[in-house]
């Protein structure tokens, strides 16, 4: 049995793809990616940040990226990020074909699934606001963690800064990954949608979908 393939619909494409691996390798070498086609369309989600357990009060932050596919395809896989590069490094010899790992991983994030219907609009938020929250955050982390801290240390500090909410709903963890991500590169404002305890932030470049951390 072949391994799984699809094809982008262009160089350009690719590209992005590439991009948003990367970076989300910025955050975490080990990172996973979940592949989901449907059609013409390849959304891929990546992990911002999550909690390693459900006692663990960190946001849940997902990276979504929608691309064309240049032949229908229906799949959904999770894999490591590493091996997509690799493969999209010698696409090009393959005719284009992106030939996808046979192995899948583990990774609790992409069991979280963010509902697909019942957003309501909730605005817009410059490119400005979403700067400032994510560097005012980074600080905050770097001055509030020890030298060399512990899991519990961490997680604390995680949870109390990244999890902090405005008076829409935004967590600075949303800020954060649509500025590590590239979102806000283009200095494009987002529309931001809300569903229960998830927000998304949302322009041309990409999408960042946020679920608070449940109240225990």
């Amino acid at each position: 049995m072949s391994d799984p393939s699809i094809m982008l619909a262009d160089p350009a494409q690719s590209k992005d793809l590439a991009t948003l691996l990367s970076r989300v390798r910025s955050i975490d070498d080990a990172a996973a990616v979940r592949l989901q086609a449907r059609g013409s369309v390849l959304a891929a989600w990546v992990p911002v940040m999550s909690g390693e357990t459900l006692l663990e009060q960190v946001p849940t932050v997902l990276g979504m990226r929608a691309l064309h596919l240049a032949a229908p395809a229906d799949l959904d896989l999770t894999v490591q990020a590493s091996a997509i590069l690799d493969r999209l490094a010698r696409q090009e010899k393959a005719g284009g074909v992106l030939t996808l790992p046979p192995v899948e991983v583990r990774a609790a994030w992409a069991g979280v699934v963010p509902p697909a219907a019942g957003w309501e609009r909730a605005g817009t938020v410059s490119a400005e606001e979403i700067d400032t929250a994510s560097r005012e955050g980074m600080r905050a982390v770097e001055a509030a963690l020890p030298a060399n801290p512990g899991a519990a240390v961490l997680s604390t500090v995680r949870s109390r800064i990244w999890g902090t909410q405005d008076e829409r709903g935004i967590v600075t963890g949303a800020a954060f990954g649509a500025t590590v991500l590239g979102f806000n590169d283009a200095a494009e404002a987002f529309e931001l949608f809300t569903n229960g305890p998830w927000s998304r932030l949302s322009n041309r470049a990409g999408h960042i979908l946020a679920r608070r951390p449940a109240a225990l």
